[in-house]
């Protein structure tokens, strides 16, 4: 089974703004593929080949999926860095979130690569996969948006048609990627050509990557894909996530020191990386999986006004004062260097407005009105949004000195109870913020 994009499509694609120019080819019928193949009964329980475990969110899965009992096996694909196996950077990450595994004997780790042929793997340990995974969850991929479309191209787009093609061989699998639901920031044609943090070669990859998955699902290749959002620190870290290694975390620094928030019906699409996982990890082990998911927990600007004190204002207004305070002035030329003080302080001044474009209230709209779409997110197991959001922000020390004076209760961390179909997961203590 061998799946393709004809004639640069995806390209096109992007071009004209038009998804339907996406267009696959396919060796076989891939609905006649999948009939011919075994697979396993409902309600019999899966083994599930896991990408980018050692990552924030691939580790959140890692561990829903081994606290789950519907999973028998997890395999983790994991690729070796340096002198670290595999195993010691998933450990490296759980130290630092200070999250705990389930002891189920689960956990098989393989050390290789979806990059590579066969994963990188001995050709014993490929043909196990074949012939035992049902499920295939792909958290992996870049996290920066650096680089233009043709380098996530290789990194990502093709690979994800590799997989569809692996969940097509030896054995009947459903493929379950992690997209991003800042690629709905394309809505239009002239999208497509403006230019700032957000309309990048990254965001371009993530639009590609969830029309080729609609694409290829109408088509018969069991693929779902997962229109995540930012996702923050939960219970399981101890409210602990990438912290300034995040844009959202960037932009809520200048929002704080501002002192002033936009007025707005439209909101900031966030999520916990525990409801997160267990979002996916509820439709992948689904007899009838969703297609597309948006698995999104929604905080507005007036929440975040509240509860850090802030001024909401008019967007034009927030964003006025902004970029006065940012603006490069000759007072902040370092006359030692003086030719590498201007760039940096022309950079700086460029990235900030370039997290708040212009058009930043249009693309936040068109997010928001994507994520209202119902989504598979327990709502019952969760926190509010906004205490999630504030219990991270308190542990960022960055953040520290422009937030309110509060006392904040420590957070305990649930241990993981076991899923199964009939019983719900139960749900962790709330978190008082701002308690006496």
């Amino acid at each position: 089974m061998h799946i393709s994009l004809r004639h640069h499509s995806d390209r096109v694609a992007l071009s004209t703004g038009n998804p339907n120019r996406i267009s696959l080819a396919y060796s076989e019928d891939p609905r006649a593929v999948a009939k011919r193949l075994p697979r396993r009964a409902d309600g019999e329980p899966k083994n599930v080949l896991l990408l980018g475990a050692n990552g924030f969110v691939g580790m959140h899965m890692l561990r829903e999926l081994l606290g789950d009992t519907r999973v028998a096996t997890v395999y983790a694909l994991v690729r070796r860095k340096g002198d670290k196996s595999g195993q010691d950077r998933i450990a490296r990450q759980l130290r630092k979130y200070k999250m705990d595994l389930p002891d189920t004997g689960k956990l098989s780790v393989l050390e290789g690569s979806y990059l590579e042929p066969a994963m990188g793997l001995a050709p014993a340990d490929y043909d196990e996969l074949l012939t035992e995974v049902d499920v295939v969850i792909d958290a992996a991929g870049a996290t920066t948006h650096d680089y233009p479309y043709a380098r996530y191209r290789q990194e990502k787009v093709l690979p994800t048609l590799r997989l569809a093609e692996f969940c097509l061989r030896k054995r009947f699998k459903t493929l379950h990627v992690i997209g991003s639901v800042g690629s709905e920031v394309y809505q239009q044609w002239r999208d497509f050509y403006r230019n700032s943090f957000f309309y990048t070669g990254y965001s371009r990859m993530k639009w590609v990557v969830k029309h080729i998955s609609l694409r290829a699902n109408r088509d018969g290749v069991p693929i779902h894909i997962y229109q995540a959002p930012f996702a923050l620190g939960g219970p399981s870290t101890g409210f602990k996530d990438p912290g300034m290694e995040y844009s959202f975390w960037n932009m809520i620094s200048h929002v704080l020191q501002l002192g002033m928030v936009w007025n707005s019906e439209v909101t900031s699409p966030v999520v916990a990386g525990d409801v997160l996982a267990r979002s996916v990890v509820a439709n992948a082990l689904s007899n009838a999986p969703r297609v597309i998911s948006f698995p999104v927990t929604p905080v507005t600007t007036r929440e975040i006004a509240e509860r850090f004190d802030l001024k909401l204002v008019p967007w034009p207004v927030f964003r006025r004062e902004l970029v006065r305070q940012h603006r490069f002035r000759a007072g902040q030329i370092d006359w030692s260097k003086p030719v590498a003080s201007i760039r940096r302080g022309r950079q700086q001044s460029r990235f900030v407005a370039s997290l708040f474009p212009r058009s930043f209230h249009t693309l936040l709209n068109n997010i928001h009105t994507a994520a209202a779409n119902p989504t598979i997110v327990r709502a019952d197991a969760d926190l509010p949004s906004i205490d999630v959001m504030e219990n991270n922000a308190r542990r960022i020390r960055k953040l520290g000195r422009y937030l309110p004076e509060k006392t904040l209760v420590p957070a305990s961390v649930p241990v993981p109870v076991p899923a199964s179909v009939s019983a719900p997961v139960s749900a962790p203590e709330p978190v008082p913020v701002g308690a006496a």
